[in-house]
């Protein structure tokens, strides 16, 4: 009977780690190390309570497994620490900023920059609300700021909101609270002010039909907003499309690219 709990709880660590990094692409780091420490833990208390029985061979196996456990268990806790409050690693899911950043591009994303996220239950009328407050911020995203950001639900197709998924999206902040954003016919004013973007690339010519693209606005960036746009300005389904970001999904700014060896370079 030990022996047979012993394989079971041993495949279970095994397959979770497995099926989070393999069937869970698309999740945050954080919740994929949330669920391997969780995990980690129930397995660890249960090989303990095997192993006061155990004898032989599977005494021994049942230590090693245990030192295993408790390994992922701490290393899963101070990654998380680490991710949730000060650094993320990031890749670069499409061409939307173009040719600042590219397609496979693996950042470290600066989380402490904008302050830390905390989020906080709330109870009210027999409902519990998750609320989100930011500690120990040092600026908040500027005009030309690389930001990544949760994508908010109405940036998401439906079939990823009706599955759950979670994704991050990195844009450039365009404007922020206060801002009036224009484009007209591809060219971007702020403020009735035409702006000069040397980082931006247009593939395509100006077209009457494609209003959104092409021409978009005036909007008025609401406080606690900002506007977000990529690069890659005709390949970039961004605020133009999907409205302005709320201040709550921000998460950090870019920092340095440390894979490919090539591309190695801090962000600006």
């Amino acid at each position: 009977m030990n022996l047979l709990l012993f394989l079971i709880f041993a495949c279970l660590e095994i397959g979770t780690i497995g099926y989070v990094f393999l069937k869970m692409q698309e999740y945050p780091m954080e919740l994929k190390l949330g669920i391997i420490v969780a995990v980690s833990i129930i397995v660890a208390i249960v090989l303990r309570k095997i192993g006061k029985k155990a004898k032989g061979f599977l005494k021994k196996a049942v230590i090693e497994a245990i030192e295993w456990a408790d390994t992922l268990i701490w290393s899963g806790v101070f990654a998380f620490l680490i991710m949730y409050f000060f650094l993320q690693a990031f890749k670069i899911p499409s061409g939307s900023m173009r040719n600042t950043l590219l397609e496979g591009d693996h950042l470290f994303v600066n989380k402490f920059v904008y302050g830390t996220r905390i989020f906080y239950p709330i109870i009210s009328d027999s409902t519990i609300k998750i609320k989100m407050k930011r500690v120990l911020v040092i600026k908040k995203p500027k005009r030309g700021d690389i930001v990544v950001f949760a994508a908010p639900p109405q940036a998401l197709e439906p079939q990823e909101r009706e599955a759950g998924i979670k994704k991050d999206f990195v844009k450039r902040c365009i404007g922020i609270p206060g801002d009036t954003i224009e484009v007209k016919k591809k060219k971007l004013y702020i403020n009735d002010v035409l702006q000069k973007e040397s980082y931006v690339i247009i593939s395509d010519i100006y077209n009457d039909n494609i209003m959104t693209r092409d021409k978009f606005g005036p909007l008025t960036v609401p406080e606690g907003s900002y506007f977000m746009m990529g690069d890659n300005r005709d390949n970039s389904k961004d605020s133009r499309y999907w409205g302005t970001l709320d201040e709550k999904y921000i998460k950090g700014k870019p920092l340095l690219i440390y894979w490919p060896p090539k591309r190695v370079r801090l962000v600006k």
